[in-house]
């Protein structure tokens, strides 16, 4: 029995010394490697986050010396990195692309590769969006109303108030007469109608008032000066 327990302890101690042996070959770094179940050569190299202009994407590359499926995982504080964007099939030259993100907004990543994860030093990998770009209002063209000049008119004397065509109506016609007329009154001549309404036959239909119109007024002005 005595002999049987110190062939196990010694069989305990030789297996210890040989995990030492392996732990010194391999290094501290390959032995965590191996322990988490990651493989040698994942390591991300040259981790660039790049921010898209429209201020709602970004994209993570990066290399590794082995082909391997990765998954960033990323979020707005380093210790809520909840939101995961994984890449479709493994390569040495990695870029994945992560939206949506909002706009001038710090977020913070890391990589993971299997069971072990990739940071900055034990630091997150951070980068900032982009400011939305704002959407350009559309400007309203007010059309342009073009004004009938009155220079000549004013300079010539021509006002709204005056009976230029001796009608004994003041309206737009009047006005019109004077501009034509370069600023003088125009004296209308008595028609033919206009004699024969003073003897008597205000006849519709004739241009009694002699300004080029005929309509009611010319009746009204024959009736006046038959009165």
């Amino acid at each position: 029995m005595t002999k049987g327990k110190i062939s196990i302890k010694t069989i305990i101690v030789l297996v210890i010394l040989l995990l030492v042996g392996v732990l010194s070959i391999l290094g501290m770094g390959a032995a965590k490697t191996y322990l988490s179940g990651a493989s040698a050569g994942s390591e991300p190299k040259g981790v660039l986050a790049t921010p898209g202009e429209d201020g709602r994407s970004a994209s993570v590359s990066w290399t590794t010396d082995k082909a391997v499926q990765s998954v960033i995982e990323y979020g707005t504080t380093p210790a809520s990195l909840l939101l995961r964007s994984l890449e479709s099939d493994a390569t040495t030259t990695h870029s994945v692309p992560i939206s949506p993100l909002k706009p001038n907004t710090s977020y913070y990543f890391r990589v993971r590769v299997g069971e072990e994860v990739f940071d900055n030093s034990g630091i997150p990998y951070s980068f900032k969006t982009k400011a939305s770009a704002v959407e350009a209002v559309p400007t309203t063209i007010v059309p342009t109303v073009a004004l009938v000049p009155t220079t000549a008119a004013s300079e010539s004397g021509c006002n709204r108030t005056t009976d230029y065509n001796g009608d004994g109506i003041i309206n737009s016609i009047d006005f019109i007469t004077c501009i034509k007329g370069g600023g003088k009154s125009v004296v209308p001549v008595p028609s033919v109608a206009s004699k024969s309404a003073v003897a008597g036959d205000c006849t519709a239909g004739i241009d009694y008032d002699g300004n080029g119109v005929i309509n009611t007024l010319d009746r009204i002005k024959c009736l006046q000066k038959k009165n």
